[in-house]
């Protein structure tokens, strides 16, 4: 006689097995920092016990069929009426009250969101990872609020720029803007020493950084090489031009006034602190824009608009600036408010608009690891 394979007991066993898995690295992933290999973990688990769930129910079909049947659920008589209304009531409510962001469901999720700020264990032993500590706002007068900004596997040379507006979208201050933005100081002069080629990736990526390898670099400090570059960061020059704080227009000419938010470009993680001046009202948007140059790919390669004098100039602009938001409320117990991207600025600096398409982007979604904006 030979030994039959149960269906019932793998799918049960299975099922159970990877549910503990699954229930594991989501205790991990919520109170710990992000971690490639629990990551993986739980992705492939999930996806077995997905297909176990799925074959599960294609199994128990005709039961599942009665439960969710119209007279099952509207017959009060059936036995199965109650049960399957509260299954579901109770089902859907949950995933209202987290969509919603219920405020017990948001507090949990500050709360890990608190533990994975305040967990070491994933960076003991790796000595660069460090943060600098930046203090902007000195002693100026207003609410504080702190960004922790950390650097991702494609951080090398960026420009980038923190504002906060109101709701309405009218501009605030900025927080923070790199020196070579507010200064109109883009010195630097680089050409092709082959025009002929075509960039369609960071060429560094296989010269080792090695600047003169493929490029010319003539720096004067004593000459006037300064090239007004509106494709830097688009979104956050054409916002200070429309409200008076630059001396140009979004087409060239001074520098912004921004001496009081500017700094050098920090090449590292940092926690950073300045301080809101407006008080009018409790909840605000705060945008980061980064844009970094020779960072080409397949899209935005260095022919991809010919006719286009500045993206095919000598800026290398390649992929376009990236733009983060995050709304903040000084009125919530919430303090912690993580950034998330929400487009790009134009490739050229045409416009301040924000374009939420962001599929042919590649690197330049990798330069920012995280950035959180704490006003505790």
């Amino acid at each position: 006689m030979g030994v039959s394979i149960s269906r019932r007991t793998v799918i049960t066993v299975v099922v159970f097995l990877t549910s503990l898995v699954i229930l594991t690295t989501s205790i991990l992933m919520f109170i710990s920092r992000y971690s490639n290999k629990v990551a993986t973990v739980h992705t492939v688990v999930g996806f077995i016990f997905l297909s176990f769930a799925i074959w599960h129910a294609v199994n128990n079909y005709g039961p599942l069929k009665k439960y969710l049947s119209p007279r099952s659920l509207f017959v009060l008589r059936s036995k199965y009426a109650l049960s399957s209304l509260v299954a579901i009531v109770f089902s859907t409510g949950l995933l209202v009250l987290a969509i919603i962001e219920f405020e017990p469901f948001k507090a949990f999720h500050q709360w890990g969101t608190k533990l994975r700020l305040t967990d070491d264990s994933a960076i003991k032993g790796v000595s660069s990872f460090h943060y600098k500590l930046l203090d902007v706002g000195g002693d100026s007068f207003g609410r504080d609020i702190k960004i922790d900004f950390k650097v991702g596997s494609s951080f090398h040379w960026p420009q980038y720029a923190i504002w906060v507006e109101k709701l309405d979208g009218s501009f605030v201050q900025p927080l923070f803007v790199t020196g070579s933005v507010a200064t109109n100081s883009f010195n630097n002069k680089v050409w092709l020493a082959d025009k002929s080629t075509i960039l369609k990736s960071n060429p560094f990526d296989n010269i080792g950084f090695k600047f003169e390898s493929l490029f010319s670099e003539q720096y004067d400090e004593s000459a006037n090489n300064n090239k007004f570059r509106p494709e830097s960061l688009p979104v956050f020059l054409h916002k200070i031009n429309r409200h008076g704080l630059n001396g140009g227009d979004s087409s060239g000419g001074e520098g912004v006034g921004l001496d009081a938010y500017t700094g050098a470009t920090v090449l590292d993680n940092y926690l950073m602190s300045q301080k809101i001046e407006d008080q009018s009202t409790d909840k605000y948007n705060v945008f980061f824009e980064i844009n970094q140059s020779f960072d080409f790919n397949e899209y935005y390669s260095s022919d991809r608009f010919p006719d286009d004098e500045v993206y095919s100039g000598d800026g290398f602009s390649a992929q376009p600036s990236v733009i983060y938001r995050t709304q903040i409320d000084f009125s919530s117990p919430t303090t912690l408010y993580p950034m998330s991207i929400v487009g790009h600025g134009h490739h050229s600096g045409q416009d301040g608009l924000i374009d939420t398409n962001v599929e042919n982007m590649t690197t330049a979604l990798t330069i920012v690891d995280r950035i959180i904006v704490d006003i505790r």
